[in-house]
């Protein structure tokens, strides 16, 4: 009984018997149509790591999300039609 994730080829990524997770780090703020948003200097952070899981919020077609070591940048495309102020969180874990 426990906590199991996998990846979309049905690999297992996280079984609680293999270890605790843990927030790293929290990050958020805000951005208009068209805006982004790019965080560095995460000390560690490596995307390619399997240690790391990335929560990023809000889901939607219009956000997308890249990152490479020791640094994100979350992007909200000019196609979006809502023209309010969005506000972004991004959780990192080490798992």
């Amino acid at each position: 009984m426990g906590l199991q994730l996998y990846n979309p080829s049905g690999d297992l990524r996280l079984d609680t018997s293999d270890r605790q997770v843990r927030a790293h780090s929290f990050y958020m703020g805000s951005f208009y149509s068209g805006g982004s948003a790019t965080v560095t200097g995460i000390t560690g952070f490596d995307p390619n790591d399997e240690t790391w899981a990335i929560d990023v919020l809000p889901i939607s077609l219009y956000i997308s999300f890249t990152a490479s070591a020791g640094q994100f940048t979350i992007t909200r495309s000019s196609a979006d039609p809502f023209t309010l102020e969005a506000f972004w969180k991004v959780i990192l874990f080490r798992v």
